[in-house]
């Protein structure tokens, strides 16, 4: 008893260490506070005021650029991605007139009509190349493309006779004659108020497998050095903006991370998670490294664009949706909570003398109505005849104080209304952004899988284990008559039930142990390559790809059937208690259907997603799927057939 008691509290007391562990991690890449690199070093000197640069009313020392993300061009899915995208081009960025557009992957789909197999797919390619030579035909602007995941799908290397990126993106042929297509490419402008750096990075796989695997980037050390050599490059421009398709939090990669390399850039901008259908629209977070990380919703469905202004050095964005106009983003003075006063000159808004709003309008713009506070201020007027930049004077010191609401209200020629409201102060403190967005952003996820799934395999293992050494477990019932106790004991008695029938322990405490260290499956990871997946890493051709989404999986596999079987088992073995052995099926309908159903879903897993997105061979090569349909039945047996005498002898009828 003192043996099981000891266990017991060690057991709590390495879970507490754990979860305090965890929070005390958590709390740390949640702080936004920007941290440099030397104490009370700045990333940007504070300039004196008579040096500053005066915010007015001409049309000077401003220009913009538009992104665009997951674009996603299907033969099979949605034909209207391409032609919306050339309509774009037409309607909004022909009007818009940026300096560059940047696409930040998943150019095309590349999953085939059941949505489950993935290939690349030349005609999808073509679509695209067609619709970026349109584009770059009717506007100045320079078009800049890179890789997402799906660009990759079941592309070994840069030299794969079907990595389409090569020869029908905008970038790729560019940069392959400079063989720098996978590390990462630099784009400036140059103005004669200064000169503003692009930063490209491509972060695929290398090799790219089918889905569902391929959902994280990697990052090499070949890669890293050149990185850090195109940041030191850009180290004089006024600014550097980061771009690429994958989210820091969601790339694979050893110290120093690339948002530590990022460090004194404005901005890094990605795509890929697609806002989670919606529910987070705005994903935005400041790094510790200073940098703003903004997440781009999709062109795929929700057919979302984003244009970013550069005034002044400010830098202001705002994301746009096709089939809404006009576009309005206000420039001067900045929102307050995208301020990022140790990157750029923030102190400039207290001393400008004009409130400076871009708008891009097919119609004629009748009225620019502009309130703060909820009192009329003004009508703002073009800079100059024909200028998407819209100016009214004003006395910034009446408003150095507090936060202050800007309302800006545009009327144009056919009668349309549009209203943007934005928040400012003249602090020049840094603003900071919901809870969600920055948890997706900020932390690792990569670490918080493997983490997540090691406590899980650690806690399931530990409490069998600890359980078994226990002979009466009424010792360690809940006292009291309260529902929920009542529950608890009764979930207790099931579980310790499984852990002292040994064949059964041993069973479930092999899977699990299985299923941390052995191989899941062998299949064609690719189309002309075998691959091994275990949850720590898949094997390619003698190449090592760490676990990104293999942790998920298996945070999935003991939530959905590991947890589910041991509590089918512990109901079996506790109801034979109660009805000295006997388990008559006809009187547990409930219990019969929901194990049915988990035994239909266990067969459709096995039959369905890793096979269709890999190959016959991942049926009968699959140890971990198709290895749980004989396992749930052998389980059940055991459990119908176990000896409960001795464990009743122990016990008694409790």
């Amino acid at each position: 008893m003192c043996k099981v008691l000891r266990f017991s509290f060690l057991t709590i007391v390495g879970i507490s260490i754990i979860f305090a562990f965890g929070i005390s991690e958590l709390l740390s890449a949640l702080d936004s506070t920007y941290e440099r690199e030397s104490e009370g070093a700045l990333s940007r000197p504070i300039r004196n005021p008579e040096k500053w640069p005066r915010i007015d009313g001409s049309f000077k020392n401003i220009f913009w650029v538009v992104q665009i993300s997951d674009i996603h061009i299907s033969l099979y899915i949605d034909p209207k991605r391409g032609p919306d995208l050339l309509e774009l081009c037409q309607n909004y960025i022909k009007l818009i007139n940026p300096e560059t557009v940047l696409v930040t992957g998943d150019l095309t789909d590349a999953k085939g009509k059941g949505r489950l197999d993935s290939m690349q797919i030349r005609e999808e390619w073509v679509i695209y190349q067609n619709v970026v030579k349109k584009c770059s035909a009717m506007t100045r602007a320079k078009w800049i493309d890179i890789r997402g995941n799906h660009d990759c799908f079941d592309v070994y290397n840069s030299s794969s006779s079907n990595n389409y990126y090569r020869w029908f993106s905008a970038t790729g042929p560019v940069h392959e004659r400079k063989n720098k297509l996978e590390e990462g490419f630099i784009h400036s402008v140059d103005f004669p108020f200064g000169s503003y750096s692009f930063i490209g990075m491509d972060t695929c796989s290398r090799p790219g497998p089918n889905r569902p695997f391929n959902f994280f980037g990697y990052m090499s050390e070949k890669q890293k050095k050149h990185l850090k050599y195109l940041s030191a490059v850009a180290s004089t421009s006024n600014h550097t903006v980061w771009f690429g398709h994958f989210p820091t939090s969601l790339i694979v990669q050893n110290s120093p991370t690339l948002r530590e390399i990022m460090r004194g850039s404005i901005m890094y901008l990605c795509g890929h998670l697609h806002t989670l259908a919606n529910l987070v629209p705005h994903m935005y977070a400041r790094q510790k490294t200073g940098q703003l990380e903004l997440e781009l919703g999709d062109w795929k469905e929700n057919r979302v664009f984003r244009v970013i202004a550069f005034d002044n050095d400010l830098v202001s964005f705002v994301d746009a949706k096709f089939g809404n106009q006009p576009i309005v983003l206000i420039t001067n003075p900045k929102n307050k909570d995208h301020l990022s006063p140790s990157l750029e000159p923030v102190e400039m808004i207290a001393s400008s003398s004009y409130i400076r709003i871009l708008i891009f309008s097919p119609k004629a713009v009748k009225q620019v109505i502009v309130h703060i506070d909820n009192r009329y201020l003004g009508n703002a007027i073009p800079s100059h005849p024909d200028s998407p930049l819209y100016v009214l004077k004003w006395n910034a010191k009446m408003f150095s104080e507090g936060d202050h609401k800007l309302l800006v209200i545009v009327l144009t020629a056919d009668k349309n209304t549009t209203l943007v409201t934005q928040h400012f102060s003249m602090d020049g403190k840094e603003g900071d952004f919901k809870l969600l967005p920055r948890l997706i952003l900020m932390l690792n996820i990569y670490t918080v899988g493997k983490v997540v799934f090691g406590v899980l395999v650690f806690l399931y293992i530990i409490v069998l284990s600890s359980l078994r050494q226990c002979s009466n477990i009424r010792m360690f019932f809940f006292r009291g008559m309260f529902l929920r106790k009542v529950y608890a004991n009764k979930l207790l008695i099931k579980i310790w039930l499984v852990s002292r029938i040994s064949s059964l322990y041993y069973l479930l405490v092999g899977s699990v142990l299985y299923l941390a260290f052995g191989p899941w499956f062998v299949a064609h990871l690719l189309s002309d390559h075998i691959g091994v997946v275990f949850v720590w890493g898949i094997v390619i051709n003698n190449t090592f790809l760490p676990g990104g989404l293999t942790y998920f999986y298996g945070i999935f596999q003991v939530m959905v059937f590991t947890v589910p079987v041991t509590l089918i088992l512990g109901h079996i073995l506790e109801k034979r208690r109660k009805f000295c052995n006997k388990f008559v099926i006809i009187r547990h309908i409930p219990f019969a259907a929901f194990t049915s159903l988990l035994f239909l879903f266990t067969a459709y897993l096995a039959f369905g997603e890793f096979r269709w997105a890999y190959g016959h061979l991942a049926l009968p090569l699959g140890p971990l799927r198709t290895g749980n349909l004989i396992l749930l039945p052998i389980a059940i047996g055991l459990a119908l057939r176990a000896d409960l005498k001795e464990i009743m002898a122990d016990t008694g009828h409790f």
